[in-house]
């Protein structure tokens, strides 16, 4: 069973490899006219995260547009990004479209309960 956490885990890791994450600089790089998915993860605390990494693997498939772009900010950069974004609790997720956060899942919650306010706002045309 720990074997098929780590080939879950590093499967995860190995799909999201094309994203961009966040580096330490103070500009972040948000498309102002697409719909852009952020993920605030915690390395040191990836065992919360399994309900986050199924869910984005769920969500690519249908929405893969949406997760070309997909940034991620480490638990260490978070603090920079606090205000901007209102992130309660890490692991979160959300969708950012121009200057707001149209859908937002922080802390611990199931696979579905991030996929269903994320999909709500990925498959309208939000504006």
């Amino acid at each position: 069973m720990k074997g098929l956490s780590f080939v879950f885990v590093a499967s995860f890791l190995f799909l999201t490899a094309s994203c961009n994450p966040v580096n330490d600089s103070d500009d972040l790089m948000l498309s102002k006219g697409i719909k852009q998915v952020v993920f605030f993860s915690d390395e040191e605390d990836y065992k919360h995260e399994a309900s986050y990494y199924d869910a984005i693997i769920e969500l690519k498939k249908q929405y893969p547009a949406e997760f070309d772009n997909m940034m991620i900010i480490q638990a260490s950069n978070a603090n920079k990004y606090h205000d901007l974004f209102e992130v309660e609790q890490i692991p979160a997720i959300l969708v950012v479209h121009g200057d707001k956060v149209i859908a937002n899942v922080n802390g611990t919650v199931t696979k579905d309960q991030i996929i269903e306010p994320l999909s709500a706002v990925l498959k309208n045309d939000y504006r």
